[in-house]
């Protein structure tokens, strides 16, 4: 099994199909599509599946213009991030970390948390 080939987010799905309008075509380079995708995907729950049209079978009407409604929106708000790019015009020079400092026992963000819980070892 290969997950890159057997199972995708549908949801790059839908917000390919909000990029593919001729409104972002016409305004946006390529690296600047693929920027809005990664913002707009990073805003939205992933649905995983295997088949597109088993899912779209299954999936209420009115469940697929939620979906399209949220796809619209993350692109809507990605896009006035591109609009509004810090990195246009920089006078500042970027700060290199060369070591990063890591809290262990900082609170996980939700996503970070693992599915299954282990007990920690003791130590």
């Amino acid at each position: 099994m290969q997950i890159s080939v057997d199972v995708h987010n549908y949801m790059e799905v839908l917000v390919g199909h909000v990029l593919a309008e001729e409104h972002y075509i016409r305004q946006y380079s390529q690296e600047q599509l693929a920027d809005l995708a990664c913002l707009a995907l990073s805003q939205i729950r992933p649905i995983y599946i295997r088949h597109d049209i088993d899912f779209l079978a299954a999936l209420p009407e009115t469940r697929l213009l939620t979906l399209k409604k949220r796809a619209e929106t993350a692109v809507e708000a990605a896009e006035s991030m591109i609009l509004d790019d810090r990195r246009k015009n920089r006078d500042d020079v970027p700060v290199v970390m060369t070591q990063t400092h890591f809290d262990e026992d900082a609170e996980l963000e939700w996503y970070e948390k693992p599915i299954l819980r282990h007990p920690k070892p003791d130590v």
